[in-house]
């Protein structure tokens, strides 16, 4: 079976790590596959070291700011550009002749408007929610999109019940599957020394508003002036200069500079990970939760907001625990609460409980189901 995959960026972006996952999974069960993508980047050199075909098409995406217009003149300027590109990639398909052209995020429509133009079948991976998660809306305002995403499909896979939810009423029941990520990880036993004086909590991923790291700290403050002697760890890049001033400012004014780091991207965010007592996932909504996934697996309790696909993941008591989203005074008392109750988490039951779950052999099942 050949597959054509669309993604909306060169970079190793979270989708895209996904879809990384999804190529050594269907490779492994000779699936052949190329990627069509609009730049360069990480992700195109790890698609060169597995030996996948790539092509660079420049395109836009159709997904828009909820609190920037665009001006009429980008909107035209798109417009152009996605009209060579849908030229250009349903030449691809004609000469390909794929099983399935597969678009790997909400964020980009060309593959789907290329597939129907070459007659071939289209599957649309929603890997976000869009507004609730990254401020964005598709194709002018949602059901807009969302009626769209069903017209142009054959089938649509979400990576998790949560995001089928949002977007279910508009897709036809018999096109709805769910793919949960494999989350490989490289493996590593939970090394934290857990007599060490200071209770160390981490957060992973891109440091935005919407990932809330602000209320993180908040969060830290009130529970070092409850007497809890912990610290907090912040690994992931900023693309919003503004918001992260912001978070710097906050940490000055709660006199914070010596239990908050900041270390920027890395490789290896598990060397970090397994060094700490409890990750946050402070999301107003994720769409799924790798970095969930990633501390379980490592043996590490989450402590995450009650909302999207974390409720999935955790069990409450057994995982770590659910605060009220947005409320950081929740979120402090849940952190005080998995300090006072930290004996009672069996690290190797809840790596073990999530290596169950969410693996390879049980994404493959459910990415054959898809692709048949």
């Amino acid at each position: 079976m050949k597959i054509l995959w669309i993604a909306h960026e060169g970079l190793l972006s979270g989708s895209n790590i996904c879809l990384l996952e999804y190529i050594d999974i269907l490779s492994s069960l000779g699936y052949q596959q190329e990627v069509i993508v609009p730049s360069f980047g990480e992700f195109v050199s790890q698609l060169h070291d597995r030996k996948i075909h790539v092509a660079k098409i420049p395109y836009y995406g159709w997904a828009t700011s909820l609190t920037t217009q665009e001006r009429r003149m980008t909107k035209i300027r798109k417009w152009a550009r996605n009209k060579i590109a849908v030229r250009n990639i349903s030449a691809i398909i004609k000469k390909m002749q794929p099983d399935y052209v597969a678009t790997n995020t909400i964020v980009v429509p060309v593959g789907a408007i290329a597939a129907k133009k070459a007659a071939a079948k289209h599957i649309w991976f929603v890997h976000e929610f869009g507004e609730e998660d990254h401020g964005f809306t598709i194709d002018g305002n949602f059901s807009s999109g969302a009626k769209t995403i069903n017209r142009l499909s054959a089938k649509v896979v979400f990576n998790s019940e949560a995001t089928e939810k949002k977007f279910s009423p508009f897709i036809d029941m018999g096109k709805k599957f769910i793919v949960y990520n494999a989350v490989k990880i490289v493996s590593k036993k939970h090394e934290v020394n857990t007599n060490h004086e200071a209770f160390k909590l981490i957060m992973l991923g891109q440091i935005a508003p919407s990932k809330n790291q602000e209320e993180a700290i908040e969060a830290l403050a009130l529970c070092r002036s409850r007497g809890i002697d912990a610290e907090l760890t912040i690994i992931g890049r900023s693309e919003n200069e503004k918001y992260f001033h912001h978070l710097e400012k906050i940490v000055e004014n709660a006199t914070l500079k010596e239990y908050v780091h900041f270390t920027g991207t890395s490789k290896q965010p598990w060397d970090l990970l397994v060094k700490s007592h409890a990750l946050l996932m402070c999301s107003r909504m994720e769409a799924f939760g790798r970095v969930t996934v990633e501390a379980m697996k490592c043996g590490i309790p989450v402590i995450a907001a009650n909302t999207g696909g974390s409720l999935e993941i955790i069990d409450e008591g057994a995982d770590g625990y659910f605060y009220k989203a947005g409320d950081y005074n929740d979120l402090a008392e849940s952190i005080m609460k998995l300090y006072k109750n930290y004996h009672l988490f069996d690290k190797k039951k809840i790596a073990a409980k999530a290596e169950e779950k969410f693996n390879e052999k049980n994404t493959a099942a459910q990415l054959q189901k898809v692709f048949c």
